[in-house]
This record gives structure tokens, C-alpha cells and sequence, in this order.
């Protein structure tokens, strides 16, 4: 029973200890802090589109 005990103990720290990284990188991205720089980048992607050289 000590065994199972200190199984899950271990288990729940090495999962905690691997995901941690991946849900501070990806807790912005849920919370939509992101969204403001999403709209920012593809309004300078549209703005800063190619220009048609055959009419100036």
C-alpha cells in the first residue's frame, strides 16, 4: 500500500514537473491575451502587402 501511495506521489510530480513548460505557454493562448497581437500582426501582414510593379 506504502508502494501505491508513493507511486502516485511520484507520478503526479513528474507530470507536474514535465506539463508545467506547456501550460505556461499555452495559458495566454486560452485566456485570449494573444488576441490583441493576432489582429496587430495581420494588420501589418495586410498592410504591408506586395505592391503591382506593371502599375505604379
Amino acid at each position: 500500500m506504502i508502494w501505491l501511495i508513493a507511486l502516485v506521489l511520484f507520478l503526479q510530480t513528474a507530470f507536474h514537473w514535465l506539463l508545467e513548460p506547456v501550460i505556461r505557454l499555452f495559458t495566454p493562448v486560452f485566456e485570449l491575451n494573444v488576441l490583441p497581437w493576432l489582429f496587430a500582426f495581420t494588420g501589418l501582414w495586410l498592410l504591408a502587402g506586395h505592391r503591382d510593379r506593371d502599375h505604379p
